[in-house]
């Protein structure tokens, strides 16, 4: 998840742009390969560099010490917030560094990095680095696998061909991709909802005698619009929902998930840089969302909000749904209130942003062997599910299968719920420059929700502006 605060994010993107441009010249793939037959000497300890909330630090930090006890070696875990992160990873390799072993990477850094991190596909088939911890990469999550660690790095803007597939390390070789990192933490939205409105008599014999139907939770986006208005209801001071109206990239994940169910392509940007949200899907997309905050059923504050702001608004009690990237907590002052997880809502299709962190190795670093397998211990079944009491997002079907029976039942439910969004999810298009993108479209998102510009006009403008950054950043964007 591509968390970018609203203060001083200008100049934050002409950083990491800089900083992107730099890597996209002067970084050269170096590094030896490894052979596999010699094991590497065993170094004290094996640093990483890793976020904080973001991807859930708490979590991995519980299961570092296993590492030292299994092997001897002492992971060593340093953590940085969202901007600060990403600004010390492009340093890190800028500079060629070999201070860190094993670096997390977010999925829209990867295509300025990806030269800098190392293949992996010699390490997943070899059975002498895969001792500590069963690989089984056919575990794996094949639409968050692919979409997260999988690039041909002479063509780092095209997806792989064959995003279903069973994870097959030797057959992406094959196919001229390699793996570049193994995901971690898997992020994706879905529905809350409050379950214990839903379920109320009372409400249920309102919406029947209003909408001459059963109040049921939404599945389709003409369901969320008429059940997001009943649920505004102000002698309750409750709205309907909540949206990620805010300049931030939030706006975007919410425009890129209802253009995909509008039928559009929820990557927004094609492999060869076509501008697929310039499109009758992306007028849809931005007229429905203009008419749901024009309708009323969001509170004040939403063309201000980010994922931080709605899950507070809807943790309080102020709405029946909203839409977040992580299970959400009802405060104590909602006596009686239970929570619900369901998939986004649906239109003629559907595509649910997501996005995944990834644990990649240091291209430059001198521990690459004892990297990986950190690396590929720490995202094993065996780690996640131990992971999950702690609130991980795996990327793992078995370990979904774990998460169904975790006693906590709020947690369980949405563990289901986001096993099934990651399986239809719509990734983000991968550019070098897709900070300067992004801003592009959640600027044009605000725009529009906020009444200053029409959808088909802000979509022209903003299309422009995106061919625009494309071209100075080397790509050849189609008319």
């Amino acid at each position: 998840m591509l968390k970018i605060k609203k203060e001083g994010s200008s100049t934050a993107f002409k950083v990491r742009s800089a900083v992107a441009a730099i890597l996209a010249v002067g970084l050269l793939a170096s590094g030896t390969s490894m052979n596999a037959a010699t094991a590497a000497a065993k170094p004290k300890q094996i640093r990483i560099l890793y976020a904080t909330a973001e991807a859930n630090s708490a979590a991995v930090q519980a299961a570092l010490p296993g590492f030292k006890k299994a092997t001897g070696i002492q992971l060593v875990m340093d953590t940085m917030p969202y901007n600060a992160l990403q600004t010390k990873v492009f340093a890190e390799f800028a500079a060629k560094s070999s201070y860190y072993d094993v670096v997390i990477v977010d999925t829209p850094w990867s295509p300025a990095l990806a030269q800098n991190l190392e293949p992996l596909s010699s390490y997943m088939t070899n059975p002498a680095l895969n001792k500590l911890a069963p690989l089984d990469s056919a575990d794996f999550i094949p639409k968050v696998f692919y979409d997260t660690t999988v690039y041909d790095v002479k063509n780092p803007s095209v997806h792989y061909p064959n995003p279903t597939a069973t994870v097959d390390a030797a057959a992406i070789k094959k196919n001229g991709f390699d793996v570049y990192g193994l995901p971690i933490q898997a992020n994706a939205l879905s529905l809350a909802y409050r379950k214990d409105l839903f379920e109320d008599p009372a409400q249920k014999a309102a919406f029947k005698k209003e909408a001459g139907r059963a109040l049921t939770v939404p599945k389709t986006l003409d369901e969320f619009a008429e059940v997001a208005k009943f649920f505004t209801q102000p002698d309750k001071k409750l709205y309907g929902t909540t949206l990620m109206a805010g300049t931030g990239d939030w706006a975007t994940d919410d425009f890129k998930t209802l253009l995909a169910a509008f039928g559009g392509d929820g990557y927004m940007v094609g492999n060869k840089q076509e501008l697929n949200f310039n499109s009758a899907a992306g007028v849809k997309a931005l007229t429905y969302y203009r008419d749901l905050i024009k309708a009323g059923v969001t509170p004040p504050g939403t063309t201000s909000a980010s994922w931080d702001e709605v899950a507070t608004m809807f943790n309080s009690g102020l709405t029946a749904m909203t839409m977040n990237y992580h299970d959400l907590k009802l405060d104590a002052a909602v006596k009686g209130g239970v929570i619900g997880y369901a998939k986004v809502p649906a239109g003629n299709s559907e595509g649910p942003h997501f996005g995944t962190w990834m644990l990649s190795v240091n291209k430059y670093s001198k521990n690459k062997e004892w990297g990986y397998q950190a690396a590929q211990w720490l995202t094993s079944a065996g780690q996640a599910t131990g992971m999950l009491k702690n609130g991980i997002h795996p990327a793992r079907n078995s370990v979904y299968t774990a998460a169904a029976k975790l006693s906590d039942p709020n947690l369980a439910a949405y563990y289901t719920t986001l096993k099934q969004a990651l399986a239809v999810g719509a990734g983000r298009p991968r550019l070098t420059n897709y900070g300067e993108v992004d801003a592009a479209i959640f600027t044009m998102v605000n725009n529009v929700a906020t009444g200053k510009a029409e959808p088909k006009a802000a979509l022209t403008s903003a299309a422009a502006e995106v061919k625009k950054l494309l071209e100075a950043a080397g790509y050849k964007v189609p008319n």
